[in-house]
């Protein structure tokens, strides 16, 4: 009889599951928690760029003016001057030697060559008519945004982010980010010429009055400003929801006329 060998089979285990971390993935060893004495930033940031006026310069900050590195967002509904009333301010703001720009999502030359004729103190502010840039509205904006200036107005954060989308196929969510996120950069002053960029960013409200975007992007700017029109249009006023920089328990009224914007004081009751 011939000797059996038995083979004895060695149970050979699975491979090591290869562990690929997350690019999102905590570590604790990023967290960098900050006193108020470490941070360092020009004193330039406090230099407010004062409008001139008496009234919107207090309401703007306790510094009087609308102050460097913000975000703002100005809402309002259809019709009730939020382009003019943020126009004018850059009109002024010119007049200092400060570098402006106002981003126009909505309006195409003839539409601004109209306002200009009814407003001719915004003729000589620059513009950048975004309908010409549709398709590659990010490189556009990334651009101009490191170019450096003071005080950059855009009409509407809703265009602005729509275009995002169409570009990018993104979803709202990862638009908004986008456009936090490069202006947050821009504000530090991360910019070819180092200027803390103010943004003023206009955005409509439903006919329910309730404001269209995302309560993050509502959040992530440093002052929500307020207009109210009464319905035949008569009574306009402005106040500050939130503002990081000043006070927001007064209102202030505003009315066109002829060539010119005109504020005056009402007490919040």
């Amino acid at each position: 009889m011939k000797n059996i060998v038995m083979e004895k089979r060695v149970k050979r285990g699975r491979p090591a599951k290869i562990q690929i971390k997350s690019a999102n993935e905590f570590n604790p060893k990023s967290l960098n928690i900050t006193k108020g004495f470490d941070l360092n930033f020009s004193d330039k940031i406090f230099n407010s760029m004062k409008i001139g006026n008496e009234e919107m310069d207090c309401l703007f900050s306790s510094s009087g003016g609308i102050m460097p590195a913000t975000n703002m967002m100005v809402v309002g509904g259809a019709g009730a001057g939020k382009t003019t009333l943020a126009l004018d301010w850059l009109s002024k703001i010119q007049r200092k030697d400060k570098k402006v720009l106002f981003i126009s999502g909505e309006m195409d030359e003839i539409g601004y060559f109209k306002y200009c004729k009814r407003l001719s103190s915004f003729s000589n502010i620059p513009v950048l008519f975004l309908k010409h840039h549709r398709e590659n509205v990010v490189e556009t904006l990334e651009y101009v945004f490191n170019e450096g200036y003071d005080l950059i107005l855009i009409d509407s954060v809703a265009e602005v982010l729509e275009m995002y989308r169409d570009q990018k196929s993104a979803t709202r969510k990862q638009a908004e980010s986008w456009l936090i996120d490069i202006q947050d950069k821009t504000k530090l002053g991360n910019n070819k010429s180092k200027i803390h960029t103010t943004f003023i960013n206009i955005q409509q409200v439903s006919k329910s009055g309730e404001f269209v975007g995302s309560n993050r992007l509502k959040h992530m700017m440093d002052a929500m400003f307020i207009i109210e029109v009464n319905k035949d249009k008569t009574e306009r006023k402005i106040h500050f929801d939130k503002n990081r920089d000043g006070d927001k328990e007064f209102k202030i009224c505003f009315t066109f006329y002829k060539n010119e914007v005109f504020y005056s004081y009402e007490m919040a009751s």
